[in-house]
């Protein structure tokens, strides 16, 4: 293990978060539309700190942000998200915190369904979600920008 380090999403995070979600070719493969603002990052993270979302650190450095927002809480239902720095990107980071994710969210929802959505050119987060045994259910697309992107859907249960 890389010596990665969780903790629960909040206010103070929005600094950090910037080389993240200000970074148009990290952005790319998300539905973020454009690199965000500090307030627009605060927004973000207002919305998702409620959840299961945590800052991925590294040291002392944030290097990325994983989650699981309920999409349903009846059908126990959950979305799977990574986005990480690209200085992080290839060294393994993505895949050892959504292993460390997938182990929390079993423990603390038994019996769940996670889903994840993945632009089709991001073939390395193909390759994580596969790994850990997600079967890609569908193909969509979506317009972003006035551009359309091809998304495959996929589901672990």
């Amino acid at each position: 293990m890389k010596q990665l380090k969780y903790e629960p999403l909040n206010d103070s995070h929005a600094n950090s978060l910037s080389s993240i979600w200000s970074d148009e070719e990290v952005i790319q493969y998300t539905s973020i539309e454009a690199p965000c603002t500090l307030e627009e990052i605060r927004d973000r993270i207002n919305a998702l700190k409620e959840f299961d979302v945590f800052i991925v650190r590294k040291e002392d450095a944030v290097i990325g942000i994983v989650g699981c927002p309920c999409v349903d809480q009846k059908k126990r239902q959950y979305g799977l998200f990574y986005q990480f720095c690209k200085s992080s990107w290839g060294q393994g980071y993505a895949t050892e915190s959504t292993a460390w994710l997938l182990d929390f969210m079993r423990e603390k929802y038994p019996g769940i369904t996670l889903f994840a959505d993945v632009v089709v050119d991001n073939i390395a987060s193909e390759k994580i979600l596969k790994r850990f045994g997600f079967e890609l259910i569908s193909q969509e697309e979506f317009n972003r920008c006035g551009v359309k992107f091809k998304v495959n859907k996929y589901r672990q249960q």
